[in-house]
């Protein structure tokens, strides 16, 4: 694009980059590609299928919390140990006394 008052100048417009964060980007094409086909796939299961799939669901999601749980009150275990290996983990930083 060329400037109308100097035609041998370019112009080039600003685009301010920094205002918008791309950390969790990757996150959203996660749930995107894995989490919505599945959530489309329970849907149109027949209702036993689908009990069975959301009770899986759901347990899942409440043994994640119970080690979550275990592994803040308890640091030092290998359940601590193996989330923060993959990353799921509370922060492992001790405050100290």
């Amino acid at each position: 694009m060329t400037d109308l008052h100097s035609p041998s100048q370019e112009l080039r417009p600003h685009v301010p980059t920094k205002l918008v964060s791309f950390d969790g980007a990757e996150l959203i094409w996660i749930n995107a590609i894995l989490l919505v086909p599945v959530i489309f796939g329970v849907m149109f299961l027949p209702t036993i299928l689908r009990a069975v799939a959301m009770s899986v669901m759901f347990a899942l999601v409440v043994t994640y919390f119970v080690l979550y749980s275990w592994a803040r009150a308890h640091r030092d275990t290998a359940i601590a140990h193996l989330l923060d290996l993959l990353h799921i983990g509370p922060p492992r930083t001790r405050t100290p006394v």
